[in-house]
């Protein structure tokens, strides 16, 4: 089949262009899934250990100061952990956008070829950028939850110093 020049072959292979986001977006989804889980593991380990200290103190009526500090630690860790966690949460999130803009884009491009109307043609670049956009923010955010995790890292050694 030929409409004003672009063979089927062409644009089949035009659709599965985008394919090349979706697969990365999605290696990276997988990689993002096991640290929002390592996250949540750790911040339900601080948790246990918290309640641990308070359920002392209300067993003994005092802590020992390696105690006290050692619950402000826990205190410091878990606020940053749980902001580490809403910027993963946001990753995963924009992942998932961009995939679906990837999707979509190779749909544009499909429904394009046998219609070609002028009111419809730009519609896949802009969800293909869209979707690099949201691949952007992603990893943006993932290099926040880097920052903040390393600091909660020099608190715990902090700790143990």
């Amino acid at each position: 089949m030929d409409v004003s020049g672009i063979t089927s072959t062409q644009v089949i292979q035009t659709i599965l262009a985008p394919a090349v986001m979706i697969s990365s977006s999605a290696l990276f989804f997988l990689g993002l899934s096991s640290r929002y889980v390592a996250l949540l593991t750790r911040i339900r380990l601080l948790n246990d250990e918290k309640r641990h200290h308070h359920r002392q103190l209300a067993e003994q009526g005092k802590l020992t100061e390696f105690d006290r500090t050692r619950l402000s630690h826990i205190n410091t860790q878990l606020n940053a952990l749980l902001r580490a966690t809403w910027y993963v949460r946001n990753a995963i999130l924009c992942h998932i956008l961009a995939v679906m803009c990837f999707v979509l884009t190779s749909f544009a491009i499909a429904i394009n070829f046998p219609i070609s109307h002028h009111l419809i043609q730009g519609i896949p670049i802009y969800l293909f950028l869209s979707g690099m956009f949201l691949v952007l923010c992603g990893v943006t955010c993932m290099g926040l939850d880097i920052f903040i995790s390393s600091r909660v890292i020099l608190v715990e050694v902090k700790d143990e110093g």
